[in-house]
């Protein structure tokens, strides 16, 4: 393939007219950070207005102005039992929350995966504004407390390629100590990424994204096509950072491979379709046709309004940088997004946001809702890059918690009379309930201690406690210490150590008292493990010692992957 032309010059001087950043006395890396929190969750709020509507929809939900900045719109919530309310001036979709919760994911030591899909996701669809099928289905399965995060294995997983991942993934690059070194921000993508989104397509979505945001924090400019180009051959490295990750390459990959094929091939095929999304891409760039014309052709030419291909990560990932590179002005790039009406307007305008942000030196022109709570992980996320210590959310006690049953059981009520958003605490009351056309359910504007505004779902009565989740009724949850980033010392894969195994050989503390080790330590191999395992199948009391050893000192993924794998080997015949 040969290299690509030079795109023409479509850098226009900022003449937006907005004042430079409040924030533009901060050092540069955290200044970069909040703009490009801000703009994301400002292409969310724009983009969403025109969602899934066609040019009539959006006159009604525009009063018939034009769309060019975030405004207050009224919206149904909650499909047909639902409620049609009006939403705030800056409201923003699932792509942003689920940012948020990411965000909140993310720890000195790293990203908490277990919180994230057992409390964060579940809790999400309470209060979800928007959504995925993919991203709902997978959140409702991991509620179930048997499953685990790399084992997602929802109806229709492996067809899971959409951009619901992608869209949510910039916090792990703004907290990376090196953007430059993919390895310091791939890792815990995948993590995240699978726990929703295991097609192929879906998980280069989010590796083509994070790549390129990372580009621009690392250079301080937007890719070019020969750089997205060079992304797309570092994404061909993917299945050595799988197969490095205890819980993905042992047991996620073996599931998807046991389901879809060869991993490997179908990788193969994905970085093909994206090098043919990013040339087609350069080729509209060649055109007379400049600025809105131009990303035009470049929907019309990925075929972003076809519904089968609306959603899809890879395109998704690539459209955002092809409108940058139609228009470097972030507040016109993102009112082009947002009125490309029939493609995915919100989420394209926030991938391309975040990249924008990055590079911009303003903070966008309309305050979107919870901006100061934007800044704030923002900031957050730019000490944790600094290899700073940061206050972190405090998740319930994993070993006692389950998520609510239904949606609806998400707004609980304090002895005290405070209202508790389970997994997420304390929060006020911004408006009365909201009646639904079912009497036994409504919503509510709540505000989280945190900032973070919701309309949430909630039950006409409110449960007062929750002690069986294993959160304290007073609201203040125990601190989780992540089984993935706190894990023990390596497990003993010596064949003779595993055979003389015994009870009394367990001296690791509990897993929530454990020390968290240096975080580049590598994962642990479990393959001897299973070799042995397999070698004496025939040996019960060999294998229970190897079992008890692995369980004495692995993670809960770990055990789990073990587990899982030693099942199917008994299923095997001898």
């Amino acid at each position: 393939m040969t290299s690509p032309e030079p795109l023409p010059d479509v850098s226009t001087p900022n003449t937006s007219g907005v004042s430079r950043s409040a924030g533009s006395d901060l050092p540069d890396h955290i200044a970069k950070i909040r703009r490009s929190s801000l703009w994301a969750a400002y292409g969310d709020a724009m983009g969403w207005i025109s969602e899934l509507t066609d040019a009539a929809g959006l006159r009604r939900r525009t009063i018939g102005a034009p769309l060019c900045r975030p405004i207050e719109w009224t919206r149904r919530i909650g499909g047909r039992s639902g409620i049609t309310t009006p939403l705030p001036r800056g409201c923003y979709s699932d792509d942003s929350q689920l940012r948020l919760a990411t965000s909140r994911a993310i720890r000195p030591d790293g990203f908490d995966v277990e919180a994230f899909a057992k409390v964060e996701l579940p809790v999400w669809l309470s209060y979800a504004l928007g959504g995925g099928k993919s991203t709902s289905a997978a959140a409702e399965h991991l509620a179930n407390p048997r499953v685990q995060w790399f084992a997602n294995t929802f109806k229709g997983w492996t067809r899971s390629g959409g951009n619901g991942a992608a869209m949510r993934i910039q916090p792990h690059v703004w907290a990376a100590r090196a953007p430059d070194n993919a390895e310091s921000f791939l890792p815990d993508v995948v993590r995240n990424t699978i726990c929703t989104h295991s097609h192929p397509t879906g998980l280069m979505g989010a590796i083509l994204h994070a790549l390129t945001l990372a580009h621009a924090t690392a250079t301080g400019r937007y890719p070019s096509p020969n750089d997205f180009l060079a992304v797309t051959k570092h994404a061909e490295t993917l299945p050595e950072v799988i197969q490095s990750d205890t819980e993905v390459g042992s047991y996620w990959r073996t599931a998807f491979e046991r389901e879809s094929g060869a991993f490997n091939d179908a990788w193969v095929r994905a970085i093909a379709e994206s090098r043919e999304a990013i040339e087609s891409v350069i080729m509209s760039m060649k055109s007379n046709a400049v600025g809105a014309d131009r990303y035009a052709e470049i929907v019309d030419n990925l075929r972003l309004r076809d519904p089968s291909r609306r959603g899809s990560g890879i395109l998704s990932a690539v459209a955002a940088v092809g409108l940058i590179w139609c228009e470097e002005r972030p507040e016109e790039a993102l009112r082009i997004a947002a009125n490309a009406i029939g493609t995915d307007t919100d989420t394209i305008a926030t991938m391309a946001g975040a990249i924008l942000g990055v590079v911009a030196d303003v903070e966008p022109p309309v305050e979107v809702l919870d901006a100061d709570l934007f800044r704030s992980e923002a900031d957050r996320m730019a000490e944790i890059a600094r290899g700073g210590q940061t206050k972190s959310h405090r998740y319930p006690d994993l070993l006692h918690w389950s998520a609510p049953k239904t949606r609806a059981d998400t707004l609980t009520r304090l002895k005290d009379g405070c209202l508790y958003v389970r997994g997420l605490g304390r929060a006020d009351s911004e408006s009365e309930p909201i009646s639904s056309p079912k009497e036994s359910f409504k919503w509510q504007w709540v505000r989280l201690e945190t900032g973070q505004t919701l309309l949430i779902k909630r039950r006409r009565d409110l449960v007062c406690g929750h002690e069986e989740s294993g959160e304290f009724p007073e609201g203040e949850p125990r601190t989780l210490v992540s089984p993935t980033a706190d894990a023990p010392g390596g497990l003993p894969l010596d064949p003779q150590e595993v055979d003389d195994a015994d009870s009394s050989d367990a001296t690791t503390p509990e897993l929530a008292s454990r020390k968290s080790p240096e975080r580049s330590k590598p994962p642990r191999d479990l393959q001897p493990v299973l070799d042995y395992m397999q070698k004496n199948r025939s040996n019960p009391k060999n294998i229970v010692a190897a079992l008890r050893k692995v369980v004495n000192t692995g993670t809960p993924g770990e055990i789990a992957a073990v587990t899982a794998a030693f099942i199917d080997l008994l299923r095997q015949p001898e």
